[in-house]
Parts: structure tokens; sequence; C-alpha cells
């Protein structure tokens, strides 16, 4: 099966801060933030890859390049085989949007909602928008007028996936969609972004802190730490028998009835300006070796799990 999504070896840095006159004269370096660094992954029609890691991970960035939000540093970009250049983002921009963490934030305040959800077309379309409101699972004539501050949580949440739709999407970029509900509408956002993934053949990159919710939903799964992919594979594999130790101890951290203890992560993310010798994950790893510390780990299929880790080196 041909991927419609194809990462290969993206870079993305950003620069601290501007050069001026005289870091220039005096020959001073840039500084950048390496927020993804050599980054590849595919994702096939009508699949959901669940993308993992802890805050600062680079996680959003990520989602920002498939969106085409953000432009690479360097690496290529490939939608439906053709590689993403100058010439070619506007036709992905058709075909991709993207739903953001917090519904609030990604709206107008001051528009109606039928305004929202029709604003990607250019124009008013009432057909069209009553069409995805529908499919959202909402009435148009109840919410058509109103601002965004007369509905809940969860009602924006749908008005935001609903705006994502609008224009017949291919791909949908998920930031975080359930971060910012309650539990209870968690659950019933996840099960609408399901039936519509079925109903439409949509294809998800699906961007969540919580293990628990990309074991629901996905497909594959991409763990990422500190702007580096450390595993990747089958969902199902990954969970089962996770290979990396920065897995191991995410999972280890989810809540579960049969635990009586939880795991999580030691410490902090290092920083991705100062980005640390060998292995990224060495000064917070329970497994760490003294080759660790020295040199970056080369990727190896373990059990059909792409795994960045010195244990199967």
């Amino acid at each position: 099966m041909s991927s419609i999504i194809k990462l290969e070896n993206i870079k993305k840095y950003y620069l601290t801060q501007q050069l001026q006159l005289l870091d220039i004269i005096f020959r001073r370096k840039p500084v950048y933030v390496r927020a993804m660094d050599n980054v590849s992954i595919e994702v096939g029609k009508g699949k959901i890859l669940g993308i993992v890691g802890e805050s600062g991970s680079g996680k959003t960035t990520l989602g920002k390049i498939v969106s085409t939000i953000e432009t690479p540093t360097d690496g290529k970009f490939y939608f439906n085989e053709e590689e993403i250049t100058r010439k070619t983002i506007h036709n992905a921009r058709k075909h991709i949007s993207m739903v953001f963490q917090n519904p609030y934030t990604s709206v107008n305040p001051r528009m109606k909602i039928k305004q929202i959800v029709s604003e990607p077309l250019g124009h008013f379309d009432m057909e069209k928008t009553k069409s995805v409101i529908s499919m959202v699972g909402m009435d148009y004539d109840e919410i058509a007028n109103k601002e965004p501050k007369e509905l809940s949580g969860g009602q924006i949440q749908r008005i935001a996936i609903a705006r994502s739709l609008i224009k017949a999407p291919d791909v949908l970029v998920l930031d975080e969609p359930t971060s910012a509900l309650d539990e209870s509408i968690q659950a019933q956002i996840l099960d609408l972004l399901l039936d519509i993934q079925k109903q439409s053949d949509l294809t998800y990159l699906f961007i969540t802190h919580n293990m628990g919710v990309a074991k629901y939903v996905a497909d594959d799964i991409a763990v990422i730490y500190a702007g580096k992919l450390v595993e990747y594979g089958p969902v199902k594999k990954v969970m089962e028998t996770p290979k990396h130790p920065y897995t191991q101890l995410l999972i280890a951290s989810v809540p579960d009835f049969e635990k009586k203890e939880l795991q999580s992560p030691i410490g902090d993310v290092p920083s991705l300006i100062n980005i640390p010798k060998g292995c990224r994950f060495s000064d917070r790893c329970p497994r760490v070796m003294d080759i660790c510390r020295q040199r970056e780990p080369e990727f190896r299929d373990v059990d059909g799990v792409k795994v960045l880790c010195w244990l199967y080196g």
C-alpha cells in the first residue's frame, strides 16, 4: 500500500534570535532550537498514526510540518507521492487540515458558528456548513447564529472538527484534540473522530501525550523524544512489548487497575539548544550504558518495530 504522507529525514531548527551587526562582525555562530531532527515516517491512506511523547518533545512541530503551517529546515515531505515544494504546497493544503488543542483559542470569538465553520471556504456555503455540523452530531438551526462563548468546550471542539472537514480533506492532523476536555467528553470526541474517519476513509495523524488514547485510536505509533523518533511500529506490538526504555516508562506511567505502582521518566526533557552527546535519553534512562553517553544510536528493526537504542545495537 502506498503512503499518503511520507517524511524523509525531516529537520526543523528555529533561530533563537536574529543575528545583529556585531554578531556578524565578530562571527558569532547562530544559536538554534533543534525542534525536529532527522524524523522519517510514512502513513498509509485511511490509517491512523499516533504521535506520542512528553511536552516539548516535538510532536506539535511535526504536526505543523505535515499540515504545512511550518516549512522543514531540511529533509523531504511527500503527499500522495508528490514532493511538497513551494510550487506544490498549495495542492497539499487543499487536502490537509488541522484540529488544534484548545478549541476556544482556535476559533474567532466574534464570529457566528456558521461563519467559523465555513471560513476555510472563503465564502459561506449553507449546504456544506449544515452537512459538516450534522456530521459532528450538532443541529445547525440550533447553533448557527450563536457565538463560541455560548457553547461548551466539547461543543466548540466539535465545531473545530466541523471546520476542518468542510473542504473534504484526505488528511487530518489532530493536535491533542481531547486534552482540554473533561474525561467524559473526551470519550465522546474520540468516538466521534473514529466514526468520521471510517465514514470518510480519512487519514489521521493523532498527536497525544496519553498512551492510552494512542492505543485506543491508532494503527501505528511513533514515539518522539527531544525531537527524535525513538520507536516506531504497529501500535499492538509497541504497546504490548515496548522496546525503547522511554516507551516502556511512558506505558508504565499509564494508570491501570491492575497496577499497584506507576513509573514515569525521571527528570526533564533535555535542552533542544544544547543537545547532549550520544543518546538524548541517556541522562534519564534506567538502562544507560557507557556507549549511550558517547555515540548516538542508529535505528534497528526489532520484531517489526524500529528502535533507536543501543540495547539492540
